[in-house]
């Protein structure tokens, strides 16, 4: 395996990623647990893999680290693990993109044709760069859906916002070095599996840490419907287990506000969205 010597960062951004939280997520696992080169982490609705790759940058070995994800995310990831994400075929399709004020209709009608099992994963990446408000790009009946894509934006004079809004976050040619990164290092290193998580049968030795990202309560599901809370009740007397949710749980050993959420704005600057709060709740063995 190559050694890591650059930071990994998840593909792309979707709306309920951690990215921005990772860091302090898994300082806290640190501290409340014992942890040495045996301990096992399971990341449950890993999605863009930002508590993995936080981990692997803290030098976590990816043979340690089993992520789960129904989603398209969980494919990518699962191809990854594999072998079977070919980076030849991932660039000829970032290469097919038009100039930049035409990426937005490109990515929506290759959204609107039916999916491509041979280049889902390829596809979805573009896709999510550039879905709308980083929103999440999910498959339902061979449909890609949530299809909505970043048009290309310049500043104006009047407008709050001073920097363009790209159609690609990141651009083409980031995306294709983020996941080249993650392809060189993980590749047939980080256990995957793409599958509905209730159906898995868990056997958690007492070296083990669960983290869960679940799409949050009243908030879109897009495709995902694990009953996370089924999970803790059926898992807690054996494993240590971590969620992430807007709100703080009510049967919880612990729980911790690490952020009070940012207030977004839209494209001209101007305050949009109430923030959300982020929590991270603890499930401790006694």
């Amino acid at each position: 395996m190559k050694k890591l010597n650059k930071k990994l960062v998840p593909p792309c951004s979707y709306q309920g990623g951690k990215q921005r939280l990772a860091k302090q997520i898994v300082d806290i696992i640190f501290e409340q647990n014992d942890i040495n080169e045996d301990t096992k982490f399971y990341d449950l609705c890993c999605g863009s893999g930002a508590i993995t790759l936080e981990l692997i940058n803290r030098g976590i070995h990816p043979n340690n680290i089993t992520m789960i994800d129904k989603g398209v995310y969980g494919a990518f990831w699962n191809s990854v693990a594999n072998n079977e994400f070919d980076l030849e075929i991932f660039k000829s399709e970032i290469d097919k993109l038009p100039e930049i004020k035409d990426i937005q209709k490109y990515l929506q009608e290759l959204s609107n044709q039916d999916v491509n099992s041979d280049k889902l994963e390829y596809h979805y990446l573009l896709l999510q760069s550039g879905s709308f408000g980083s929103k999440q790009i999910w498959i339902e009946n061979n449909r890609w859906k949530n299809n909505s894509f970043r048009s290309y934006w310049l500043p104006t004079e009047t407008s709050s916002r001073r920097s363009p809004v790209n159609p690609m976050m990141p651009m083409p040619n980031t995306l294709y070095n983020r996941v080249k990164d993650i392809v060189d290092y993980l590749g047939g290193n980080v256990n995957a599996i793409n599958s509905d998580i209730s159906k898995i049968k868990w056997r958690f030795d007492n070296n083990s840490i669960v983290y869960i990202d679940p799409p949050y309560k009243n908030t879109t599901k897009y495709g995902n419907d694990f009953n996370y809370e089924e999970f803790i009740i059926n898992n807690r007397t054996y494993v240590n287990i971590y969620v992430s949710e807007g709100y703080k749980m009510d049967d919880v050993n612990n729980a911790i506000l690490l952020s009070k959420g940012r207030t977004k704005g839209n494209i001209s600057g101007d305050v949009k969205k109430k923030p959300v709060e982020e929590w991270l709740n603890i499930y401790k063995l006694h």
